[in-house]
C-alpha cells in the first residue's frame, strides 16, 4: 500500500523550508530526547535482577572507590564523550571554511549531533536493559555489600542480596543505590558511552581528512585513531578503578562501537568516498518516493566543493531532461523554478496526482527501470517510459 503526503513550504524571512523535511528531523530529535530520559530514569531508579555470588570468591573482594576517587568520574565521561565529539564537528567546519560552503559546514554539523545524538540514545538504551537483566556483579561487590551472618553460610554455597548488611539496614537511601550498582557489572556503561562518542569522532576525522587517500600520511592517520586510543584509555581506568571485568569492558566497547558505525553512516556516506571529503548526506526529502522506484529523496544543498553525495534529488536542473516524457503537453519547468524550493515542491505534487500509481526511476547512478503500474496484473508487461 503507498500512502502520498503532499508537502508544503515554511517561510522564515527570506528562508523556506520543507514542511515534511523539518517535522521528520524534529521527531527524530523527540524520538532520541525521549530515549534518552525514559532510559536514564530506568537505569537509575529500576533496581537491577541480583544475581547469585559467592562470598569467598576473591574475584568479588576488591575494595570500593567512589565516584569521585575514579579516574573518569561521570563529568569527565560526558566532556569526553559528548562535549569533544561536539567541539571536533564545529572545528572540522570551521577548518574547511575556504572548500565549503556555510549552508554545508551548517548541515554537516547538524548531522553530525544528529548522528551522535541517536547513537548515545541507542546505546543507553541497550546498556541500561543488558544491566538491569544480567545483574552480574561488580568486582568491588562484597565491599559495597557489607555481609552479615556469614557463618552461617555451608561453604561454597551462593548467598543473595538479603545477606548484605546495607540491603538489609537501609532498604533506601544512598547505601541501597550503591549496592544496586553493584548488580551492574554487564556490560560497562562508561566503556559503551565513550567508545560512541570516540568512535564517531574518529570516523569524522577519517572522512574528511581523506586518511584512505592511499598516500600514508602518518599525521591524519594518528589524528584520527588517537580517539579510539582515549576510548582505550577509559577501558583501562574501569579496570583499575574496580568497577568492571574484562568481559564487561569487552561488552561495552563493542556496544558503542557497533552503534556509533550505524548511526554515522545514517547520517553520512562511507569514509572511503573521497571525493565526498567526509561531507553528509543531504538534507532528506519526504514524499517523493514514487520518483526513485520507492526509495526516498534528499533535498540539494548549495556546495561549492564537487564530489558531494547528490544522488535522488528533484530540485537540481539535471533532472529536468529525465521528467520529459512524464511532462503533459505543454507543460514545462524551467531550470530556475526547479531549484526553487516552493515551485519545485508544488510541481512535483501536482506530478504527482497525475502519476497516482507509478513508481519511477529518475536516480542518477543505477539502471534505468520502468515504471510499475500498481493496477496491471502480476504478468503484465511493465510499462516503459519513453526517455527515462
Amino acid at each position: 500500500m503507498h500512502f502520498y503526503f503532499p508537502d508544503w513550504v515554511i517561510k522564515y524571512k527570506e528562508h523556506q523550508i520543507s514542511a515534511l523535511s523539518l517535522y521528520s528531523y524534529i521527531l527524530d530529535w523527540s524520538i532520541y530526547i525521549l530515549i534518552l530520559v525514559i532510559f536514564m530514569v530506568y537505569g537509575t531508579l529500576l533496581p537491577p535482577r541480583y544475581h547469585e555470588f559467592l562470598l569467598l570468591d576473591s574475584a568479588l573482594m576488591y575494595s570500593y572507590r567512589s565516584e569521585k576517587e575514579t579516574v573518569i568520574p561521570l563529568y569527565m565521561l560526558i566532556i569526553i564523550a559528548v562535549v569533544i565529539p561536539i567541539i571536533q564537528f564545529i572545528f572540522c567546519s570551521i577548518y574547511n571554511r575556504h572548500t565549503l560552503s556555510g549552508a554545508r559546514r551548517a548541515w554537516d554539523i547538524f548531522s553530525g549531533l544528529m548522528a551522535l545524538s541517536g547513537s548515545m540514545a541507542t546505546q543507553l538504551m541497550i546498556t541500561c536493559i543488558l544491566k538491569n537483566i544480567c545483574g552480574l556483579p561488580r568486582p568491588d561487590l562484597i565491599s559495597r555489600c557489607q555481609p552479615t551472618q556469614t557463618e552461617m553460610l555451608i561453604y561454597g554455597q551462593l548467598a543473595t542480596v538479603e545477606i548484605c548488611e546495607t540491603f538489609l539496614r537501609d532498604g533506601v537511601g544512598p547505601s541501597l543505590h550503591i549496592l544496586q550498582e553493584g548488580f551492574r557489572s554487564f556490560p560497562s556503561g562508561h566503556l559503551s558511552t565513550v567508545f560512541c562518542g570516540m568512535v564517531i569522532t574518529s570516523l569524522n576525522f577519517a572522512g574528511k581528512l581523506q586518511i584512505f587517500d592511499k598516500r600514508g600520511i602518518s599525521f591524519k592517520v594518528l589524528l584520527a585513531i588517537c580517539p579510539i586510543m582515549v576510548a582505550c584509555f577509559v577501558s583501562c581506568t574501569r579496570i583499575s578503578d574496580n568497577r568492571h571485568f574484562l568481559r564487561d569492558v569487552i561488552g561495552g566497547s563493542m556496544i558503542g562501537t557497533h552503534v556509533a558505525i550505524w548511526f554515522y553512516l545514517q547520517y553520512f556516506p562511507s569514509i572511503f568516498n573521497l571525493e565526498n571529503c567526509g561531507r553528509a548526506y543531504p538534507p532528506r526529502r519526504i514524499g517523493v518516493a514514487n520518483f526513485f522506484n520507492n526509495v526516498g529523496g534528499f533535498w540539494k544543498i548549495r556546495d561549492v566543493l564537487p564530489g558531494a553525495y547528490v544522488e535522488r534529488v528533484l530540485n537540481n536542473p539535471g533532472i529536468i531532461p529525465q521528467l520529459s516524457s512524464e511532462l503533459q503537453p505543454g507543460e514545462s519547468i524551467s531550470a530556475v523554478e526547479i531549484v526553487d524550493l516552493s515551485t519545485n515542491i508544488s510541481f512535483f505534487n501536482k506530478l504527482t496526482s497525475l502519476l497516482p500509481d507509478k513508481y519511477i526511476n529518475l536516480n542518477n547512478t543505477d539502471p534505468i527501470l520502468p515504471v510499475w503500474t500498481s493496477r496491471s496484473a502480476d504478468n503484465d508487461p511493465p510499462i516503459i517510459p519513453k526517455s527515462i
